[in-house]
Formats: structure tokens, C-alpha cells, sequence
């Protein structure tokens, strides 16, 4: 009896770190318009067929290179239950993701890219600002569970992107923009700064 070989790629293998690894360099070194498929695969070593088994189109290449990053965030992250915790635990794994060059210049490229054209940013939406939106929100909503603020105020701020917007811009704000690192008080500062944020709605 033939036995089927397995469908899909291998999220673990070489080849896919080193596809991963050329799109975040690419990006980080010349931008949206440095991408493409062929440049990958000459920079990974790899064929082109091998990029495009992976990945259809060089959007699909610079969104995988942030959802790459967020899956590190997503593994840094410990099991907690108290939302204080949860809250810094999550700037500080968002801080780590794209502390790099290579990655901050990647995901400022793409961004930039996603202005300009609706299916990048259609694609950005989907796979990365709404993972970013459930790593932020995880501890806010840990807040509204435990009784920590009154339900109804709390949780119309919570389903909005008011709260997201804060955290992540000011984190952007301070490594992309300002270049400054993100140190524990800073988290402690920011993280503290939203959960206020729920307590003041749900007052």
C-alpha cells in the first residue's frame, strides 16, 4: 500500500527559514520594491518553484515575515491569569519580536507598502493587526472576566481599536520612530497606562 506523502510545506524546515530570512533582509535593505520572488530564492538559496510551492506572491512572502515575528511574540507569552501580567507580558514579547534591524526595517516597509495597495493591506488586516489585536486585548479582557471594572463601559472600549491603538502606536511610536529601547519601566508605564484606561471606562 502507497502511502500519500503529506500535503503542505513544513512550517520547521530549512528551506523555510532561509525563504523567511531573505524577505525580512530584502525588505529591511531596499524596501517594498527590492521584493520579489526571484530575489528570494537567489538570497535563500533555494529554486523559485521552491517559493512559489510556499508562497503565491510576494505579498504573501512580506505578510508571512510579520506573522513569523508575531508567532515568536505568541510563544514568548506565559499562561497567566492576572492581567497586569498578561498585559506587560505582551508589550514586552512585541518589543523583543521586532527589537532586530532586519525586522523593524521589514515591517516598516510593508506598511509603507500597504498604503498603496488594498490587497497588501487587506492581507496586513487580516493576518497581522488582527493577531496583534488578540495579544494586546488578552489581558484587558482578563480584566473584565475577574471583576476588575464594571462590565458594560469596560467592554465597549475593550471592542474598539482605541485601546489597541494606544499600545501598539506607542510602542511603534518609541522604537520605529523615536529609536529608543524598551525598557521594563517603560512596559510597566504602558501597560499600566491601559488597564486605567478599561478601570476609567467601566467607572
Amino acid at each position: 500500500m502507497t502511502t500519500s506523502p503529506p500535503r503542505g510545506r513544513p512550517r520547521s524546515s530549512a528551506a523555510d527559514a532561509a525563504i523567511l530570512d531573505a524577505t525580512r533582509d530584502l525588505l529591511a535593505s531596499g524596501g517594498w520594491n527590492a521584493l520579489t520572488v526571484e530575489g528570494v530564492a537567489a538570497r535563500a538559496g533555494v529554486a523559485k518553484t521552491t517559493v512559489y510551492r510556499r508562497f503565491a506572491s510576494r505579498t504573501d512572502l512580506a505578510v508571512a515575515v510579520l506573522d513569523d515575528l508575531l508567532d515568536a511574540t505568541r510563544a514568548a507569552l506565559d499562561a497567566t491569569t492576572d492581567p497586569n501580567v498578561a498585559v506587560r507580558d505582551a508589550i514586552r514579547a512585541c518589543a523583543e519580536a521586532y527589537r532586530s534591524p532586519a525586522a523593524r526595517g521589514a515591517y516598516l516597509a510593508v506598511i509603507a507598502a500597504a498604503d498603496h495597495d488594498p490587497a497588501l493591506r487587506e492581507a496586513v488586516d487580516a493576518r497581522v493587526v488582527d493577531q496583534a489585536r488578540r495579544l494586546v486585548m488578552r489581558g484587558l479582557g482578563l480584566l473584565l472576566e475577574q471583576g476588575g471594572t464594571t462590565a458594560v463601559g469596560a467592554a465597549a472600549v475593550i471592542e474598539t481599536d482605541l485601546l489597541l491603538d494606544l499600545v501598539a502606536g506607542t510602542l511603534v511610536h518609541r522604537m520605529l520612530v523615536r529609536g529608543q529601547e524598551v525598557d521594563d519601566e517603560f512596559i510597566d508605564q504602558l501597560a499600566a497606562a491601559a488597564l486605567a484606561a478599561v478601570r476609567a471606562a467601566g467607572a
